[in-house]
C-alpha cells in the first residue's frame, strides 16, 4: 500500500506546542495538487498546508479537526504494481488580519513556518504506523492476523481525542474503517481498565460500558463482530429485533462489556427491564445522519435519556460522564446543528471529506444508463455479466416487490439473492454469509445493505433506478471501491428522471458516464470468459463420466460446435442475444447515428431524410430522435428488421443503400456520443400533457385531474394518471 513520507524541516517544532498556541479551533487541509493524474503507473499526490484558526460561534468553544482529502494517502491505490516517487514542498507564508478571529502563522509574529516534504514511497505514513498510538500487544496481534498493517487516516485521525475523552464528529468516505476508528480507541480503553482492576470482565450480571447504535440489523451485527475479532477478551453482545428475546436475555443476565443494537430493540430490553445503562462510559451512533433523522431520532434520543437517568439514580449526581461519538459518510448541515444538544461544547469535529468536491470514493467510476422500465429486467443481467465479471455484485432496488421481482430473471435467478426487511433474520444472516464467502454472485436487496456493510469484493453496484436523495446514492455507491479496490456503479434511469442525475453529479461532485446497454459482441466476450473460468473449476474425478457423451456431441456436431453450444448454455444465452437500442435498451431496435459538417436546428431535419430518400421505411420503424450536443448529430432508433450491413460495411435501410455524402454520414452507434439535455415539463407547454398526450399548461403542473405535466411544483405532483410534474426539470 503506497503512502506518504513527511519530514519536517523544524526539529524543534512538537505536537503538543501547538497544541497549547492553538485553543479553540485546529484546521488540518490539504491544498490541491496542480499535477494532473496519469492514467498508468504515476499515482495522484497533493500537497499538504497546515492553517490554524481560532473561531468563537454562539459562546461555544469548540474544536474543529477538518482534514480534507486525507483519505487520498489511504486508498492502498493499489491500481498499479510499480509506484512511481514523486516530491513536491511547498511554503506557506501567512499573516495575520487584524479585523478578523483567524490565527495565522506568519514571519513577523515571529511564528515558525512549517515546510513539508511530501515523499511517495512504499512505506508507511508516520502517523499512520501501529506504533504510534496505544494498541496493546493483543490488538496488534489481532489486526495483523487480519492483514491490517496499518491505520486509516480516520482511524489516526480519531485515535487519541477518543482515547483521551473527547466527543467527535467524525466524516470519511465510505469504505475507508470508520468502524475501526471507534472500536479501535474505545476497547484499549477497556483493556486498560481491566488491567488496572477498575472493572472485571467475568463478573456475572456487569452493565455494559460501551452502547454503540446503529439503523439496520445486519450493520450492527457486523460491528459486533468487529469488536469481537479486535477484543475477544471483552463480552460484546448484538442485539435487534426479528429474532426471539430469550437468548439476547441470557447474554445481558450473564454481564456484557458492549453492547451493539439497533434502537428500537434497545428501546424495548430497557422498558423491560431488562437493560441498565448506568455504567456506560461510550455512546456511539454509527452512520449518524440516519440516527438522528426522523424514524430514529425518536428511539435513540429515548435510549441516550434513559442513559442519563440511569446514571443519575445510581450516582445521585447531574451531568455527563460519558464520551459521545458520531461517526458517518455524510453529514449534511441540518445534522451538523442536530449533533449539538448531544455533544458536549469542546467536542471535535474530524472530517476528512472537507470542501472536496467529489463526495464518493474516488476509486468508483460512475456509469448511467438510459432504459424503459419495461426492458430493465433484461438488461441488468447483461450488464452484471459485463461489469461484474471478477467479483461479486449488489444490486438496490427501491422497493421489497421489485427485489423479488428481479430475482425470478432468468439471467439472475441462479447467481443471485435476495435481502430485505421482509427476509426473516435468520435467513438474512444465512444470506449474508453465503455471500461473503462468493457462493453466489449478486445480492438483490433494498437499502437495507446501502450503509456501513462491508464486503470487500463487491466490484458493481447497480441502482435499479435513480435512488431519491444524495445522500443514498453516496451510500450504495459505497459498497464497492472499498480498502483501496476499483469499483463501478452503473445507474439506470428513464429520460424523465435525468434531472436526478444531474443533481446527483451536482451534489455529489462525480460524473456520470452516459453508457448504453451491453450489446451481442460485449456480453458474448464477457459471458465467454466467465463460462472458461467455471469449466476451470471443475474436479476432474467427474470428467470420466461426461466421456461417452462428450464424444457423441463430437461426432454428430464437430469439437467446435459442441464446445460452443455447451459455453452459449452455461452463459445463460441459449437462446440467442438480441440486438438493442443503445438509447432506450428496447429489443429489436438498433441505434444509428447521422453526422453532418455543418450545425441543425431540429431532429426534423433527419425525418425529412427518411421521408425523402426511404419512402419505404415507415414512421413506426424509426424512433427517439435525440440531438447531439455539438448539434451537428442526429441518433435514433431504427427497426432491427429494416437495417442489413453489406460485406463492405455499407448501410441498407428497407431494402436501399445508404451513400454517405462528404457533409453527412450515417453509421451504426457502438457508443453514444454526448446528448443534449432532456427538458421535461418546464411548464411552458413543453412537457408532455394527459393521457391523450395532449401539451400541457404551466400553472397546474401539481398534478390534477386536468393537467399531468409541466408546472411549478418544486418537487413531484402526483395525479390520478400517476403521472408527474417538476419545475424546468430540477429536483429541488
Amino acid at each position: 500500500m503506497p503512502s506518504k513520507k513527511l519530514k519536517s524541516k523544524e526539529k524543534d517544532k512538537k505536537k503538543d506546542d501547538v497544541d497549547t498556541k492553538i485553543e479553540n479551533k485546529v484546521v488540518v487541509e490539504k491544498s490541491n495538487s496542480k499535477s494532473k493524474k496519469k492514467k498508468k503507473d504515476n499515482d495522484k499526490m497533493d500537497s499538504t498546508t497546515t492553517k490554524s484558526k481560532r473561531k468563537k460561534d454562539d459562546g461555544e468553544e469548540e474544536q474543529n479537526l477538518d482534514i480534507e482529502g486525507s483519505e487520498k494517502s489511504s486508498s492502498s491505490d493499489n491500481r498499479n504494481d510499480t509506484k512511481s516517487k514523486r516530491r513536491k514542498t511547498e511554503k506557506n507564508s501567512l499573516e495575520m488580519d487584524e479585523n478578523d478571529t483567524d490565527v495565522i502563522m506568519t514571519d513577523s509574529k515571529k511564528k515558525k513556518v512549517e515546510v513539508v516534504e511530501v515523499i511517495e514511497t512504499d512505506e508507511i505514513l508516520e502517523n499512520l504506523k501501529f506504533t504510534s498510538y496505544r494498541l496493546t500487544q493483543s490488538t496488534l496481534d489481532a489486526l495483523k492476523n487480519r492483514g491490517i498493517l496499518s491505520l486509516f487516516p480516520i482511524q489516526a485521525s480519531t485515535f487519541d481525542l477518543i482515547y483521551d475523552g473527547k466527543d467527535v464528529l467524525a466524516r470519511a468516505k465510505t469504505g475507508t474503517g470508520k468502524t475501526l476508528a471507534f472500536a479501535l480507541p474505545i476497547t484499549e480503553i477497556l483493556l486498560k481498565h481491566k488491567q488496572d482492576k477498575k472493572f472485571s470482565s467475568f463478573k456475572r450480571g456487569r452493565l455494559p460500558k460501551v452502547i454503540v447504535m446503529t439503523p439496520t440489523r445486519d450493520l450492527a451485527k457486523q460491528i459486533s463482530t468487529e469488536f469481537e475479532s479486535i477484543a475477544p477478551s471483552l463480552k460484546t453482545l448484538c442485539i435487534y429485533g426479528g429474532v426471539a428475546y430469550d437468548l439476547q436475555n441470557q447474554g445481558l443476565r450473564e454481564g456484557i462489556d458492549i453492547l451493539v443494537g439497533t434502537p428500537g430493540r434497545v428501546l424495548d430490553h430497557i422498558d423491560r427491564g431488562n437493560l441498565k445503562l448506568s455504567e456506560v462510559k461510550f455512546v456511539v451512533l454509527d452512520e449518524a445522519d440516519q440516527m438522528l433523522d426522523i424514524g430514529f431520532s425518536e428511539a435513540m434520543e429515548t435510549v441516550l435519556q434513559n442513559v442519563k437517568q440511569h446514571k443519575e439514580e445510581q450516582q445521585q449526581d447531574k451531568g455527563v460522564d460519558y464520551q459521545t461519538l458520531l461517526f458517518s459518510a455524510t453529514v449534511p448541515d441540518w445534522v451538523r446543528k442536530t449533533v449539538k444538544k448531544y455533544l458536549k461544547a469542546d467536542y471535535v469535529n474530524v472530517d476528512l471529506i472537507g470542501k472536496e468536491e467529489t463526495k464518493t470514493n474516488e476509486n468508483i467510476r460512475h456509469y448511467g444508463i438510459r432504459s424503459a422500465w419495461i426492458t430493465r429486467k433484461d438488461i441488468i443481467g447483461d450488464v452484471v455479466a459485463c461489469y461484474g465479471s471478477s467479483g461479486s455484485c449488489v444490486i438496490f432496488c427501491n422497493t421489497k416487490n421489485d427485489a423479488n421481482e428481479l430475482a425470478l430473471n432468468d439471467k439472475l435467478k441462479q447467481d443471485a439473492q435476495v435481502l430485505h426487511g421482509d427476509i426473516a433474520q435468520s435467513q438474512r444472516e444465512i444470506t449474508m454469509k453465503g455471500f461473503r464467502e462468493g457462493k453466489f454472485k449478486c445480492i438483490i436487496c433494498t437499502d437495507v445493505l446501502a450503509r456501513g456493510i462491508d464486503i470487500p469484493q463487491v466490484d458493481l453496484v447497480i441502482n435499479c433506478e435513480p435512488p431519491k436523495d444524495v445522500e443514498s446514492y453516496v451510500h450504495r455507491a459505497g459498497r464497492t471501491a472499498r480498502a483501496g479496490r476499483l469499483g463501478t456503479a452503473v445507474t439506470f434511469f428513464k429520460p424523465q428522471e435525468e434531472y436526478l442525475l444531474s443533481n446527483i453529479q451536482r451534489h455529489a461532485g462525480i460524473t456520470f458516464h452516459m453508457v448504453g446497454p451491453p450489446q451481442p459482441q460485449d456480453i458474448i466476450a464477457a459471458t465467454a470468459n466467465g463460462a472458461v473460468k467455471n469449466l476451470e473449476s471443475v474436479e476432474s474425478s467427474v470428467l470420466p463420466y461426461f466421456h461417452e457423451t462428450a464424444k457423441e456431441l463430437i461426432t454428430s456436431q464437430g469439437a467446435i460446435e459442441a464446445l460452443s453450444a455447451a459455453l452459449a448454455y452455461m452463459s445463460g444465452y441459449s437462446g440467442g442475444i438480441k440486438k438493442r437500442s443503445l438509447m432506450s435498451a428496447m429489443e429489436g431496435y438498433t441505434t444509428i447515428l447521422f453526422k453532418f459538417s455543418f450545425p441543425i436546428r431540429h431532429t426534423s431535419y433527419v425525418r425529412s431524410i427518411f421521408k425523402k430518400n426511404f419512402s419505404d421505411l415507415s414512421e413506426d420503424s424509426v424512433k427517439a430522435y435525440k440531438m447531439t450536443k455539438d448539434m451537428q448529430g442526429v441518433v435514433c432508433d431504427i427497426d432491427s428488421s429494416k437495417l442489413e450491413i453489406g460485406n463492405d460495411g455499407q448501410l441498407i435501410l428497407a431494402g436501399r443503400p445508404w451513400y454517405n455524402t462528404p457533409t453527412t454520414t450515417l453509421e451504426v452507434v457502438k457508443q453514444l456520443p454526448e446528448l443534449q439535455e432532456v427538458n421535461n415539463g418546464n411548464g411552458n407547454g413543453n412537457g408532455y400533457g394527459n393521457s391523450n398526450w395532449n401539451r400541457g399548461g404551466g400553472n397546474n403542473g401539481n398534478g390534477n385531474s386536468n393537467w399531468n405535466r409541466g408546472g411549478n411544483y418544486n418537487k413531484f405532483g402526483r395525479n390520478g394518471g400517476n403521472n408527474r410534474g417538476r419545475y424546468n426539470g430540477r429536483y429541488t
